[in-house]
């Protein structure tokens, strides 16, 4: 199967877990959305992201980092509420014979991974759409903007773009640095294959094998407006409401599906690792979705 293999470095990277909030922890890998994002500026321009999204597709993500650290930093809440809190009155920014930012703030520790290196394999039926992700790569001026990875601040370096053949393989030497990367592993039901029955039923076999924490993962959003009442006056603002993908986090060598017989599975041969790719469905009708 021909797939988009695209590699990225960066010296940071944050992937939020959106349950957690002090510390701000990390995923070790993005997820779908930010995948989606990162692709999305790459191509630079409306009409081609809306020629992405206008089919289905698939996503793989790889990725290995060096260490982790926590950083120290503050986050500020500029409700007006909250700015009365801390100074006592909207007019008042003193505090402690110092002059501070308006709002309110708070010391957060945020989880954050230091040498990232991630593979992201794409496939898409529009050939065009391949194609001007592998040459708009090496012209950083048809960018919406900077590469980042998750946080603006995360400046990522493209290191290369290429159509590869994920070979489908059941052979140990193919698969046998799956334990060097983190990757999402999507639920049977979320799975991309091509129409392929022994691998399909290889995949589930091998899916309730895997050792992995079970996720839902974020992929493409939709704009939506919410509305509700503060006292008497209605307050309207505008979410991005995400869809999940169930996916497990792996980063384990493959199993053995009986004493002797490894799954046939999708591979990178440079690599020697396993790809999981996952179905991304793009929904008919209503508001554009995109990634994050």
């Amino acid at each position: 199967m021909k797939v988009l293999r695209l590699k990225f470095s960066a010296p940071t990277a944050h992937f939020r877990i959106a349950q957690s909030s002090n510390p701000r922890k990390t995923y070790p890998l993005p997820p779908y959305s930010t995948a989606i994002g990162l692709l999305a500026n790459i191509l630079g321009d409306y009409d081609k992201i809306d020629l992405m999204l206008k089919d289905s597709f698939a996503l793989g993500i790889l990725s290995q980092y060096e260490s982790i650290s926590n950083e120290y930093t503050w986050l500020r809440n500029l409700n007006s509420n909250a700015h009365k809190e801390r100074f006592g009155s909207i007019e008042n920014r003193t505090w402690q014979e110092n002059v501070e930012h308006p709002g309110g703030q708070s010391p957060v520790v945020m989880q954050v991974l230091n040498e990232v290196e991630v593979f992201i394999y794409f496939y898409h039926p529009a050939k065009e759409i391949l194609k001007a992700l592998q040459e708009n790569i090496h012209f950083p001026e048809r960018w919406f903007s900077h590469l980042h990875l998750g946080r603006s601040e995360d400046w990522a370096a493209p290191c290369g773009a290429c159509l590869i053949d994920l070979k489908l393989s059941k052979k140990p030497e193919d698969f046998c640095k799956a334990r060097q990367y983190y990757q999402w592993m999507p639920e049977p039901e979320n799975a991309f294959m091509l129409d392929e029955t022994e691998i399909e039923r290889d995949y589930r076999r091998l899916y309730e094998k895997m050792q992995g924490n079970l996720f839902l993962v974020t992929s493409l959003y939709a704009k939506e407006k919410v509305s509700w009442l503060d006292g008497k006056r209605k307050q309207v603002v505008t979410i991005r409401n995400f869809d999940h993908i169930p996916a497990r986090l792996c980063k384990s060598q493959v199993p053995l599906l009986d004493a002797v017989t490894f799954p046939l599975i999708y591979c990178d041969t440079e690599i020697k690792t396993p790809v999981y790719l996952a179905r991304i469905d793009v929904k008919k009708g209503g508001t554009s979705k995109y990634g994050t």
